[in-house]
């Protein structure tokens, strides 16, 4: 049985049906990704996990909009994806951090583009500081803070608009392992209360078992769903659970989908 969160959901249904990619390169095409089937439930939280080149970050770049697929269907609450839709917030690998702003206007730019800063701006973002954790670093400069309490900052700027879904492309990857467990925690729990539907994508198999409450495994040349495997551990997530046996076994049935398709291959 899933492990059930405790909120009702605000985030949005993603659906996908039949999408493929394929990029042109000067060696010719090159399939990325091929018959993509999936359904992810709103405030559904899903990691996607595969080696480098299965198009993670490719699919993930097709729910945001920011890259078009060659065939089949992409719906976000029940809406085809386009880029600069303000219900989506985006997260990278690096903060991509304006290092000439401060922490505070870092994380006011999404109102900024958006054109819907007002009179209640100031106060969200002083609640989105107070969220991360980063309330006595406001008037810190970008380049001044370490790099976790960075991806803190471009955290609560994604977070800036109240998006319904939440799309992480391996957020954490450049992080030492405890900073990395503990943001993992703070971001599960995060979902957990806000209800967003949440996509990461990660080559860790631990971060995703940590956080998710499904993982889909795919497979490369070309991308494919090998494994979708259901993480029923309880919420709030803890550190503890990392070391338990239904987190290994779960860990153990996502390396079994991944080694079944490197065998196929």
């Amino acid at each position: 049985m899933t492990a059930q969160k405790d909120s009702a959901g605000t985030g949005e249904d993603i659906t996908l049906k039949g999408v493929s990619k394929t990029f042109a390169t000067a060696s010719g095409p090159l399939p990325v990704l091929r018959d993509i089937d999936l359904h992810i439930k709103a405030g559904e939280f899903v990691s996607f996990v595969g080696p480098s080149g299965c198009g993670k970050s490719t699919l993930l770049n097709i729910i945001a909009g920011l890259v078009r697929h060659d065939s089949g269907t992409v719906t976000v609450g029940g809406k085809p994806p386009r880029e600069g839709r303000d219900d989506i917030g985006f997260m990278l690998q690096k903060s991509v951090l304006m290092p000439w702003l401060n922490v505070t206007k870092n994380v006011e730019l999404p109102f900024v583009i958006s054109r819907r800063r007002g009179p209640k701006t100031a106060g969200r973002i002083a609640e989105l500081l107070a969220l991360v954790g980063l309330s006595d670093y406001a008037t810190l400069n970008a380049w001044e803070l370490s790099g976790g309490m960075q991806q803190r900052v471009a955290l609560a700027r994604a977070l800036a608009l109240d998006p319904k879904v939440m799309l992480m492309d391996e957020p954490f990857s450049a992080l030492d392992e405890f900073k990395r467990e503990h943001l993992n925690i703070e971001v599960a729990d995060m979902s957990d209360r806000f209800g967003q539907t949440t996509i990461l994508v990660t080559h860790s198999i631990s971060e995703a078992v940590l956080m998710s409450d499904r993982i889909i495994a795919l497979g490369a040349n070309p991308g494919r769903i090998v494994g979708d495997i259901a993480v029923d551990l309880p919420r709030p997530r803890n550190p503890d659970m990392v070391g338990s046996d239904p987190f290994q076994k779960i860990s153990n049935e996502v390396r079994a989908a991944l080694l079944g398709k490197v065998e196929a291959n």
